[in-house]
């Protein structure tokens, strides 16, 4: 009985003890069910949650908190990266302990035991632009979407439309491949897909971030098979033990972004326009801030803007109250301490002097010389101007006083702003700017040095935008040429491996031509291929590194046939017809191409087609217009001529009543001389025309290629092409016949017979030099006017706004801008197509006619906005009352085709010289004024 006790006793003391043990705090004592070291199954392309680096190595925010936890634990992990599906099948099989972590779904319950969630991601559809109207994953049943095999896409979609198809890849680089080979419109994945993989612009280009489906989003948790239900504990235990602060610089560095903030802080400083700076409405706004802007409609990230001043800016990145500066001038001799994560700009300095121009920087050495203390161009201007003594300030105030008391001879500072500065400071007449000396100052984007997977990753957005991106952004802000950065240098375009390695496939590719079809084509008397397209393909051909052999041919028919057969593999100068589309492939346009028409000099000036019904008109064999002219004008009658040289003729003995060609090649051909007797008429029905280059269907993966390489003909080369070869030189041809003039009047002195003959020649003459003239005066006309509304452009616009400048401060009186955007013009082109909306642009043109006065510029300023300049008016009152009766008249319904538009204007004003002496600040007066007044809705406001 005894004994019985003493075991009982003993039980009992057992018992409490371990509960005592048992109750014991966790952070004391740590009991160890998961082995001492455990591998991590993990996907090798999931960028950025998991993934593997260039070197090799697991990488991702997945892997660095797994790092953390192992800290914490003290247990050590090693990571295996494998395609999705795998790393799912090896933690079930039990060819490793723990996945690092996968979405949380009913499904994988049933094998998984998880543990806490430990971040979270976004699930979107990306959609082709040609679909890009959809706007809910049930509208995308007509669409296979592509998918990435094992992930939760595939039941995540199925859940919201079970009648979805899909078409599986192992992984996300096939899928990719898949996209950019065209094989899908649509196709699912994380944000930030794109990274980790090759650059591709038409990738870029055709699938917007702005154009995703939202999916949904989801948590992401550790995971370990059923049979190790035991291990999540201490997984979680690991995890909770990693601070808060830890977790958030693993999410910033490798998101890019802050959570809480849900984008890019970026610091920037101000008063540096037309760089950045903020405008009167609070806003940030330059050429920085829009190429910024740009980089997040690219990557899908948003960005935010914290201003302050150059110092202030630098250390908002420093302590981490940013992710990275908008751009600064680091430099040898101005060193931050922060990283250079992306060569952003290239500002051009240069010297200037206040009322002395002068011819060379070196009449300045001895003088003394303002300059910025932060420039990093010091040391450079020292050595050029050894005894020259240096003055620095603060501020571009200073050295324009400075220069004006006489306390320095000149300064050297950005172009760009000082030209912006002397503009809206009405000194810009005072100061010579010396063009022959140039500084650089190199711009970067800076990052803290520890964010290196952030600097990638604002690198590689940056990769995304093109040459011909930046270039647009850089016209709207830079007005001197000169100043511009991105139009001056020849940037070769980037290729993946993917893509070279196809262009590599290719061979040699034959480009066909017509032998005698100049300018724009022909074989010059060396049998060499010329004329503007013969620059385009060499443009082509160094872009791409590919091999393009001219074939010449003497008629259009066949050419086409070839073409089509795949004989030879591409043409320029094709008209892109929807009847040639199935066997041909076509690319953007790349040069302006609208059509004329020569009729004799008795024929009535008409300038539409229509008004030719019952004439005949000769065309060239093979042209596609052939079928539009047939479809649009059935009361023509087609005449099929073999080339220009045969239709020009055919109107000169009356066979034809008419000539139609292009007007580049038209004017060209009547300039050679031959019909005097002809002249020419642009076609006001077909005006809007451009060039493309047809390609042999089966080479379709070259069109995106091939338009990239057309996307680095920026307006200076196409201006140089123009010079080379298209623009018409009339006095050579009047030179010639005046020689032969002369002639004949020597020959009068000795045969008095022939005083008609020479009377005759001299009427061929003028009749000769007037045509040519005549085709001139509508070249230049089509070169300064809109093809679609025939209003005058932006070009002829600025003429006339110089002039008025000129006029009006002579004469002290004011003149005013209308600055108007139609309101959602956008939707009437995607809902009704662009026919309708260009009838809508030539009505509306129409009516803004008659709200003006006939002294006065109605200019369409480009897509959906225009710019009226009233001269001469008595005060800003009398502007009111013009854009009143603007207002009122585009309320009016419009009937297009059978469809009733109601469209609406949002107008801002400038008045002269109240809002600004000069042309650019006048604009960008009334432009800022316009959005104000779109942005508060007030459209009848007018600021």
């Amino acid at each position: 009985m005894k004994f019985t006790q003493f075991i009982f006793v003993i039980i009992v003391s057992l018992v409490l003890t371990t509960a005592t043990w048992a109750n014991t705090s966790s952070d004391e004592i740590l009991v160890s069910s998961l082995p001492k070291t455990i591998s991590i199954s993990m996907s090798e392309d999931a960028y950025p949650y998991q993934f593997v680096d260039q070197n090799g190595n697991p990488s991702g925010l997945m892997v660095d908190l797994w790092h953390e936890w192992s800290v914490k634990s003290g247990i050590k992990v090693i990571f295996k990266p494998m395609p999705w599906k795998e790393s799912l099948s090896a933690v079930e099989e039990g060819k490793v302990d723990a996945h690092i972590g996968m979405v949380v779904n009913a499904k994988r319950k049933t094998k998984f035991a998880y543990a806490n969630q430990i971040t979270t991601l976004n699930n979107y559809v990306y959609l082709h632009n040609d679909i890009a109207t959809k706007k809910s994953i049930t509208d995308l049943k007509p669409f296979k979407i592509g998918v990435i095999e094992g992930t939760s896409h595939l039941d995540d979609l199925l859940a919201i439309e079970p009648s979805l198809t899909f078409k599986t890849f192992k992984t996300k680089r096939e899928l990719v491949d898949a996209v950019i080979d065209g094989e899908l419109y649509a196709f699912a994945a994380i944000q930030g897909y794109y990274q980790g993989i090759p650059v591709n612009f038409d990738l870029a280009n055709n699938y917007q971030t702005s154009a995703r489906i939202s999916v949904n989003t989801v948590n992401l948790a550790p995971a370990v098979a059923k049979r190790h239900s035991h291990w999540v504990a201490e997984i979680n235990q690991g995890f909770a033990q990693i601070s808060a602060k830890v977790v958030d610089d693993i999410e910033k560095r490798w998101f890019g972004l802050r959570r809480e903030s849900g984008g890019l802080m970026i610091a920037m400083q101000v008063e540096i326009e037309p760089f950045v700076d903020i405008n009167p409405d609070g806003q940030p706004h330059g050429l920085f801030v829009d190429i910024w802007q740009l980089w997040s409609e690219k990557t899908g990230i948003s960005i935010n803007f914290i201003p302050s001043d150059m110092n202030g800016s630098i250390n908002f990145v420093k302590k981490g109250l940013a992710d990275v500066h908008i751009g600064y001038p680091e430099s040898d001799s101005i060193n931050t301490g922060l990283h250079r994560a992306n060569h952003l700009y290239t500002v051009k300095s240069r010297f200037f002097s206040y009322q002395k121009e002068l011819t060379n920087i070196s009449q300045v050495d001895g003088k003394r010389i303002g300059i910025f203390a932060t420039s990093p161009y010091i040391v450079e201007l020292r050595t050029l101007l050894p005894n020259a003594q240096l003055r620095y300030y603060d501020s571009m105030a200073q050295m324009v006083k400075a220069s004006q008391d006489g306390d320095i001879v000149g300064f050297v500072a950005s172009s760009a702003t000082t030209s912006h500065y002397l503009l809206n400071n009405k000194k810009w007449a005072d100061f010579n700017q010396l063009t022959s000396t140039e500084f650089s100052t190199q711009i970067y984007n800076l990052t803290n040095v520890e964010n290196t997977e952030l600097a990638e990753r604002i690198t590689n957005g940056f990769k995304l935008i093109s040459l011909h991106e930046l270039n647009k952004i850089e016209r709207k802000w830079l007005v001197n040429n000169d100043d511009r950065t991105f139009i001056s240098r020849d940037k070769q375009i980037f290729l993946s491996h993917n893509e070279q390695k196809y262009l590599d496939s290719l061979g040699a590719l034959k480009l066909g031509y017509l032998d005698d079809w100049a300018p724009m084509e022909y074989q010059n008397e060396q049998g060499e291929f010329s004329g503007v397209n013969s620059d385009v393909t060499d443009i082509i051909s160094n872009q791409l590194g590919i091999d393009i052999i001219p074939v010449a041919y003497q008629d259009w028919d066949s050419l086409n046939n070839d073409i089509k057969s795949g004989t030879i593999h591409m043409v320029a100068s094709m008209a892109k017809s929807k009847l040639q589309q199935p066997t041909l492939e076509f690319t953007d346009g790349y040069w302006p191409s609208p059509w004329a028409i020569a009729t004799s000099l008795t024929e009535q000036p008409l300038f539409n087609l229509s008004q030719y019904t019952s004439k005949r008109i000769a065309v060239v064999k093979g042209y596609s217009i052939n079928n539009q002219l047939r479809q649009q004008f059935p009361g023509l009658k087609i005449m099929p001529v073999a080339d220009v040289k045969s239709g020009l003729k055919a109107v000169s003995t009356g066979q034809a009543d008419l000539f139609i060609e292009q007007v580049v090649t038209l004017a060209y051909a009547l300039n050679e001389g031959g019909f005097p007797d002809l002249k020419i008429a642009l076609v006001a029905d077909l005006a809007e025309q451009k060039s493309h280059i047809g390609v042999y269907s089966e080479l379709k993966k070259l069109i995106p290629l091939i338009n990239r390489a057309l996307e680095t003909i920026d307006e200076t080369k196409q201006q140089q092409m123009y010079q080379q070869w298209v623009a018409i030189d009339l006095s050579s041809e009047a030179d010639k016949y005046q020689h032969w003039f002369k002639m004949l009047l020597i020959g009068l002195v000795i045969v008095s017979a022939i005083t008609l003959l020479v009377i005759w020649g001299n009427r061929r003459l003028k009749a000769e030099v007037e045509l040519r003239k005549q085709a001139q005066l509508e070249s230049k006309f089509a070169a300064e006017h809109d093809p679609v509304t025939h209003l005058p452009n932006r070009c002829l616009l600025d003429d006339r706004l110089a002039c008025a400048v000129t006029a009006h401060l002579r004469e002290q009186h004011k003149f005013a801008i209308l600055f108007i955007d139609i309101d959602k013009f956008k939707a009437v082109n995607d809902t009704y197509g662009h026919h309708v909306g260009d009838q809508a642009l030539v009505a509306i043109a129409n009516s803004l006619k008659k709200a003006v006065r006939k002294s006065d510029t109605v200019s369409r300023f480009g897509g959906d906005e225009f710019v009226i300049l009233l001269n001469n008016i008595d005060n800003a009152e009398s502007a009111i009352k013009v854009a009143e009766t603007i207002t009122a008249n585009l309320t009016e319904p419009l009937s297009i085709d059978g469809i009733s538009l109601t469209l609406t204007a949002s107008i801002g004003m400038a008045i002269y010289p109240d809002d600004g002496d000069n042309a650019i600040a006048l604009l960008k007066c009334a432009d800022k004024n316009m959005y104000r007044n779109k942005k508060s809705a007030n459209n009848l406001g007018y600021q």
